[in-house]
């Protein structure tokens, strides 16, 4: 009786965190072929809800917090976005948002990190966010 509450505990724990980190899908992006990079009131209104859905009703902590959000440099290829978020007490927090599935994901830093390469993979310059706060990427 032991021996089966054990396999049956055991089987639910490796179940329960095999599927608390599950697979993001990222298509392959593509390049921008433009010269320039286009941020119009779209992708503005993109990056609002995003700092929005964490920050919602705390002006005082979004201006001493430092935010960074990633997407594909093509315009036409922005459906998967990636936000960190650095605040006063140096804790951080990421943020992963698909437009066309309208959906955000609570993430940790190891995912942000694993993500972060596929989603600026096409940009020319992979170390400057598509936008920020309280951030000097020189």
């Amino acid at each position: 009786m032991k021996l089966n509450l054990y396999t049956i505990v055991l089987f639910c724990l490796c179940f329960f965190v095999s599927t608390s980190n599950a697979e993001i899908s990222i298509k392959k992006c593509q390049s921008n072929q433009n010269n320039y990079i286009i941020f119009d009131e779209y992708d503005a209104n993109i990056a609002e809800k995003i700092i929005d859905y964490k920050l919602r009703d705390q002006p005082e902590v979004r201006e001493n917090s430092i935010i960074k959000i990633f997407t594909n440099e093509n315009s036409e290829d922005r459906n998967d976005w990636l936000a960190s978020f650095l605040f006063d007490d140096q804790t951080e927090q990421y943020l992963f948002y698909q437009v066309d599935q309208d959906e955000f994901i609570e993430i940790d830093k190891k995912q942000f990190e694993t993500l972060l390469p596929k989603i600026v993979e096409c940009n020319q310059n992979k170390q400057t966010p598509i936008y920020s706060e309280n951030f000097d990427a020189d």
